[in-house]
């Protein structure tokens, strides 16, 4: 998100990227964000069902003021 938002100067756009994440807190482990995803659409998960590092860099995007 961060490096569209450089690139392209969007936020709208660029905060498109998260809404995939929102969905994902309902899957696997709930309330949590998988380890790493793949690069392009459908972006499955990979790795650990919850990393706390994968949360923490949402939430800390997440909440940017932009």
């Amino acid at each position: 998100m961060l490096a569209h938002l450089r690139v392209y100067n969007d936020p709208i756009s660029a905060k498109k990227f998260l809404e995939p994440m929102a969905n994902h807190l309902l899957e696997a482990g709930i309330g949590n964000i998988s380890e790493i995803f793949d690069g392009n659409a459908p972006f499955t998960p990979k790795g650990c069902i919850a990393q706390a590092w994968s949360v923490a860099e949402v939430l800390r995007v997440w909440s940017m003021k932009l």
